[in-house]
C-alpha cells in the first residue's frame, strides 16, 4: 500500500495510515460512514466502509421494565451505554433472592428466562458494578425493574 485517504464522514479527512480520529461529542447519538480508499504501487485501489456510533452521553442506565414478548421492543434487560466499562458484573435477582441472570459483558442480555424457562411477571432486582474506563472511577449501582409479559 503506498497511499491512503480517509473520509471520516463528518467532513474531516486524513492521508495517514492510522490518523488518531476524535470526534466532537454530538447533540444526540450518531453514526458516522467513515470510508478508507487505498492504493498500491501497481495504481490499483480498493476501498472499505465501517459506520462508527458516536454517543452523545456516556451516562449508563438499566431500564425500570422490559417485556420479552418477541416483538423486538423492550425484549431485553441490560446496562445501556456501556461502552466505557471495564470489570463489569450485571446480576438480575428474582423476589426470593434467587440469581436468575448474570453477566460480565454488557451486551449479554436477560431475556426473562430462568435454565430456559420463562419467569413470572414481577418486579426483579439488579446489581451492577462496574469501572469507568477514562476515569478509573468505580461505581456500583443497583435497582428494580418490572418484567411485563
Amino acid at each position: 500500500i503506498t497511499a491512503w485517504q480517509w473520509n471520516f464522514g463528518d467532513g474531516t479527512t486524513s492521508s495517514l495510515q492510522s490518523p488518531q480520529k476524535t470526534f466532537i461529542p454530538p447533540t444526540h447519538d450518531n453514526t458516522y460512514n467513515v470510508r478508507l480508499i487505498v492504493q498500491d504501487n501497481h495504481h490499483c485501489f480498493d476501498t472499505a466502509y465501517q459506520p462508527v456510533k458516536v454517543i452523545y452521553t456516556c451516562y449508563i442506565a438499566v431500564p425500570t421494565a422490559f417485556t420479552p414478548n418477541g416483538d423486538n421492543l423492550n425484549d431485553y434487560l441490560y446496562p445501556l451505554n456501556a461502552y466505557k466499562t471495564s470489570n463489569l458484573e450485571f446480576k438480575v435477582f428474582n423476589r426470593f433472592g434467587q440469581l436468575v441472570f448474570y453477566t460480565t459483558d454488557w451486551t449479554k442480555k436477560w431475556d426473562g428466562t430462568y435454565k430456559g424457562k420463562p419467569q413470572p411477571e414481577g418486579s426483579y432486582v439488579w446489581v451492577l458494578r462496574y469501572t469507568h474506563t477514562e476515569t478509573h472511577q468505580q461505581y456500583y449501582l443497583k435497582g428494580t425493574s418490572v418484567l411485563i409479559r
